[in-house]
């Protein structure tokens, strides 16, 4: 198949030489690049449909193999419910056109998908309204009506979980199914016990919000910490380094102590925060699926998170494959922390629980064959 994939996507972990060429910042998502290089060692043809700011026309950069499409992006982009980004993508895919595109969220790639002719699967990653809960803002007022348009429009709707599946109307759900995240098959070998633990307890975040609630792990790191005197906090991703919003509100709280504001770092470097820690702590409020949590439980990193927070309770099995409390109490948050530091046996059991659960279903091989049959699916119902 000549398979098309849009949305925002991290380039560089693209397997494609770009031959010293300039090539323009995208918006980054590791996991549409791991799908991209899945497809293509399974011998699909794959274009890629994304967008950058830093272009003032199209560009595109082609191989055997593989085809980039970067079409121009601008900023403000919501004022006009990003029409001028979803015509530019949607010249770009009637341009290079693929079998079947598979588009990821439900906004301005989806639509410009739709729009194009070409049959068209979109995956759902997130759940719009749960968002705008989190974020009142304008933006996300926007980005909500065009989910609504984007759902009501497409035939052809995965989900990467079921809790996702079931926040969606009675009607989307009959045109949807589910179709999980997955990690790339290397990340196995990245698999470590607790004896080459750091002494430190990680959090990945992209933003300080509501939703990522980063305010409960530092209260709860400092309760930790009074029985772990030595231990360290590493707080890593989007605004989280020295100076950000994270740092300012631990400042004005005295939260700072044993805190390593580390900020965003490549995902090579991300991976070995995680697997050196001896546990990830995931506050966030919600989660569709929860990507750093899977990924922690494949490298033998033990995982508290949150047991009302979406996607999370389901991925770690309620309690069998990670520690799951109420993250709007520091104290629940820092016993159940405690009793992963404290336990070397349970720690032990819960890590191998969760790689188990993890390499049985959320493996690149499977995921991937699920991806490619339901293509196979909708062209054959499109002939």
């Amino acid at each position: 198949m000549k398979i098309g994939i849009a949305g925002p996507i991290t380039l560089g972990l693209i397997d494609f030489d770009f031959k010293g060429a300039k090539v323009p910042q995208t918006y980054s998502f590791p996991l549409i690049a791991n799908l991209v290089n899945a497809l293509v060692k399974r011998g699909h043809q794959v274009v890629v449909f994304t967008t950058s700011d830093e272009i003032d026309e199209a560009i595109c950069f082609k191989n055997e193999k593989i085809t980039i499409c970067i079409a121009k992006s601008e900023s403000h982009p919501g004022r006009n419910f990003f029409r001028p980004v979803r015509r530019n993508l949607k010249a770009l895919m009637q341009q290079y056109p693929t079998d079947i595109i598979n588009a990821h969220w439900s906004y301005e790639f989806a639509w410009a998908a739709i729009d194009s002719g070409i049959p068209t699967v979109v995956t759902v990653r997130d759940h719009a309204t749960t968002i705008l809960k989190y974020q009142m803002i304008p933006y996300r007022a926007v980005r909500w009506i065009m989910n609504l348009i984007v759902l009501t429009k497409a035939k052809y709707l995965t989900t990467n979980s079921s809790y996702l599946k079931e926040l969606l109307t009675k009607k989307q759900q009959e045109k949807a199914v589910v179709i999980s995240n997955f990690y790339t098959t290397g990340l196995e070998r990245h698999f470590l016990d607790s004896a080459t633990k750091g002494n430190y307890i990680v959090s990945i975040n992209n933003g300080f919000d509501r939703r990522k609630n980063v305010e409960s792990g530092l209260m709860a790191f400092a309760v930790i910490r009074k029985k772990f005197p030595t231990l360290k906090y590493h707080l890593l991703g989007a605004f989280m380094e020295t100076g950000s919003d994270a740092f300012q509100y631990a400042k004005k709280n005295n939260l700072l102590e044993g805190v390593e504001f580390i900020g965003y770092k490549p995902f090579a470097e991300l991976l070995e925060e995680i697997k050196h820690a001896k546990l990830l702590l995931h506050t966030s409020r919600e989660e569709s699926f929860g990507n750093v949590v899977l990924e922690a439980m494949v490298v033998g990193t033990p995982v508290v998170g949150g047991k009302n927070s979406g996607n999370i309770p389901f991925l770690l099995l309620h309690g069998k494959a990670g520690e799951i409390c109420d993250i709007d109490d520091p104290d629940d948050i820092a016993k159940s922390a405690s009793k992963i530091l404290n336990d070397e046996k349970y720690e032990a059991q819960l890590r191998d629980t969760a790689h188990k659960y993890a390499v049985e279903n959320f493996s690149e091989e499977s995921i991937l064959t699920a991806y490619i049959n339901q293509y196979k699916r909708v062209l054959e119902n499109e002939k």
